[in-house]
């Protein structure tokens, strides 16, 4: 009997999709199985570079693949967040960024990406208080002091800015103490930190890690840190908010992000295996040693913070009439 045999071609393309469905299952439990870089858009040597590269060393020994920092600087971090928004979401290609990222779309309005989403947050990594520095050849010696110097010499003192961040932070500042004081802006946080030294600007806010050095020789006075709650490197330095101007609070948070619909296992892997790292006592002396605080959270509570933070410094901006 000759039969004839006709190919089920239904069957033979269900089975088909189930072995490309089971290829990419599988892809995303070997996660990683290859290397990943950390996209930095600052310069090496500044505090979100240090933070990457502390991380990228322990989390590439648990994760078992070699991850590497690369630097993408300037305009505030926007090189390296278009170079990871535009990304394949796959989880290798990864931005370590500061504050910049919700404060950027209040100060330069054509951005080629939307800072909430064009990304899939992983979590919150540190947050860092800033010093509200003067020029020790100013009469100034608290921040009440210096309200009420900048209210009876409106505009006489100059401030130093390096970036949205700071500029933004100061905006804030003026705003909520209701002084005048003239913006001096600067291409970095070193220039910016030379010109107080030189007397160039007579004010500053600048990251602890950037002056700490100089406080400690004395060549620049700290009249207290921007952050919520007192710094536990500095117990002594009061915040802004104690006395002088309540509610007052601008530090600069680190956050992980990987493109917009990158796997929820792959940022799963990615945020626990942060979050582990970050409770590692090592860990966590080399990160106050920047002069930081470990602070982390989930990503569905990192998207709800981007949110608060990028409506907090727009409403800045706009009433302030800031711009850098």
């Amino acid at each position: 009997m000759n039969l004839k045999i006709r190919p089920n071609l239904g069957l033979i393309a269900a089975c088909f999709a189930s072995l490309v469905l089971s290829h990419s299952a599988l892809a995303q439990t070997q996660y990683p199985n290859k290397a990943i870089r950390f996209v930095v858009g600052f310069a090496p040597g500044g505090s979100t570079d240090m933070i990457s590269r502390i991380l990228g060393k322990r989390m590439s020994e648990i994760l078992g693949q070699p991850i590497t920092t690369e630097n993408r600087p300037g305009a505030d971090s926007l090189i390296a967040s278009e170079l990871v928004a535009k990304s394949e979401p796959d989880g290798y290609t990864i931005l370590i960024n500061s504050g910049s990222h919700t404060i950027n779309p209040s100060v330069y309005p054509n951005l080629k990406f939307d800072p909430i989403k064009d990304f899939s947050p992983i979590s919150l990594i540190v947050d860092g208080p800033q010093f509200l520095l003067v020029h020790p050849s100013v009469p100034i010696y608290s921040v009440e002091e210096l309200l009420a110097f900048a209210k009876k010499n409106p505009g006489r003192l100059n401030y130093a800015t390096s970036a949205s961040t700071t500029f933004l932070q100061m905006a804030l500042f003026q705003s909520m103490a209701g002084i005048e004081m003239t913006s001096i802006p600067y291409k970095g946080a070193a220039p910016a930190m030379g010109s107080l030294l030189a007397n160039e600007t007579q004010v500053s806010i600048t990251g602890i890690i950037n002056s700490i050095s100089q406080v400690k020789a004395d060549k620049v006075r700290v009249l207290a840190v921007t952050s919520e709650k007192r710094f536990p490197m500095f117990p002594d330095i009061v915040t802004v908010s104690e006395k002088s101007v309540p509610d007052y609070v601008a530090s600069v948070w680190y956050g992980m992000f990987a493109a917009a619909k990158t796997p929820p296992q792959v940022i799963a892997t990615l945020s626990s295996t942060l979050h582990r790292v970050l409770l590692e006592p090592d860990i966590k002396t080399q990160l106050l040693n920047l002069g930081v605080d470990i602070v982390t959270n989930t990503p569905d509570e990192f998207l709800e913070f981007l949110q608060k933070d990028l409506d907090k410094w727009a409403k800045v901006a706009k009433e302030s009439g800031a711009k850098p």
